[in-house]
């Protein structure tokens, strides 16, 4: 399982670049689905940071409203080297916390490199839970491109209007890839199933069964398939995100396919995903797993939930510049799916962040959990 050179969609790219040299080099605004009802017990703040992760500068919040780390949630995670603007809410019920003061207090505690700024502030009914947003915009800056500008332009083009392969980005599997390599050598240890699963060992479960999807979806991008939608599948429409299964194959799934409304499910690896595909990506996905059967078995000891996950990811609003050896490039996506999938299929980059993620890592200020969360 030490295998993540998983199959290009497009072809090798020929061009290489070089990300996050700067942190306001990977810009992410979260956007959320709900509008604000403008009065009730939850305080939600809108803040942009930069170097900091998601999970300190909630503890953060709390402290400075006088509030259990509890009453503060968000969507998800975003990353700690970038600019990203995201939703904090407080459960403050009726109480008024004053945040006028709160950048100049806070400064006290920050590293050299953090920064924070509340953009605005509202008031709702409902607390915010994780995965409530419904997008995120990426602005990305790569510089120093080196290759064929041709080659680059032309992936641009075909990403923009067919999509790339909706791959789990290296941030899943964790600093070097920790939480795979600690998820499997926790799973060999067959681990009691019927114990509630701490917050590490979600993470290292997360972690594996997300490398089996990369590898079956890998396999199917190999065989030309990743993109197609067949008898049993099931397939999710791209603006209300509904689910159905896929009875016959027709003009009207065809073009709606082709248009990019709607995109082929791939279930994650759980008890009955073998059943509940069609015999086309059923056969793909035992190929792709066959070589870590043992693991999976353990994997699936734990009595895992249904998932399904789109086997194609289209960057919404794709808009790009080349100057010199720069490209600006911007596009939205939907909740759980990666920037850094999209960037692999245009160009081979170097992360300058030494994560090689775009989302959070789980840390404390003594020592690094070595924890990574999307």
């Amino acid at each position: 399982m030490n295998n993540t050179n998983w199959h290009y969609a497009w072809s090798t790219p020929q061009v290489s670049g070089e990300l996050k040299t700067a942190a306001q080099d990977f810009y992410v605004e979260e956007v959320l689905d709900f509008t604000f009802e403008g009065t009730g017990e939850f305080l939600y703040l809108y803040i942009e940071k930069q170097g900091m992760n998601t999970d300190y500068l909630a503890k953060l919040l709390a402290k400075h409203a006088d509030l259990p780390a509890s009453k503060v949630t968000y969507s998800g995670v975003k990353d700690r080297h970038a600019v990203t603007r995201q939703w904090f809410c407080l459960h403050v019920l009726n109480k008024q916390p004053d945040f006028t003061d709160f950048m100049e207090k806070v400064s006290e505690q920050l590293r050299e490199h953090e920064v924070v700024r509340i953009i605005k502030q509202a008031r709702h009914l409902k607390k915010l839970k994780i995965g409530s947003h419904k997008k995120n915009h990426f602005i990305i800056r790569l510089r120093r491109l080196d290759g064929p500008t041709e080659d680059l332009e032309n992936r641009l083009a075909l990403v923009s209007l067919a999509g790339v392969p909706n791959y789990f980005g290296p941030q899943r599997f964790g600093i070097d890839g920790n939480n795979l390599k600690q998820g499997i050598e926790w799973l060999s240890k067959n681990p009691n199933h019927r114990r509630r699963l701490s917050k590490t060992e979600s993470f290292w479960v997360s972690a594996v069964r997300s490398w089996f999807f990369n590898q079956a979806l890998s396999e199917q991008v190999k065989a030309g398939i990743w993109n197609r939608v067949f008898v049993d599948d099931r397939v999710q429409t791209t603006e209300t995100l509904s689910q159905r299964k896929v009875n016959t194959i027709d003009a009207s799934l065809l073009k709606h396919l082709h248009h990019l409304d709607l995109h082929p499910l791939m279930p994650l690896a759980n008890e009955t995903a073998l059943q509940d595909t069609s015999s086309v990506r059923a056969t793909c996905m035992k190929q792709a797993w066959v070589d870590a059967q043992s693991v999976l078995d353990s994997l699936l000891s734990l009595g895992l939930n249904r998932e399904d996950r789109p086997t194609r990811l289209h960057p919404e609003n794709m808009q790009w510049q080349i100057v010199d050896t720069q490209l600006i490039l911007q596009f939205t996506l939907p909740k759980g799916s990666f920037a850094t999938s999209v960037l692999r299929e245009l160009l081979n980059y170097h992360d300058h962040s030494g994560r090689g993620n775009d989302s959070d890592t789980n840390e404390n200020r003594s020592e690094d959990a070595n924890i990574n969360s999307e």
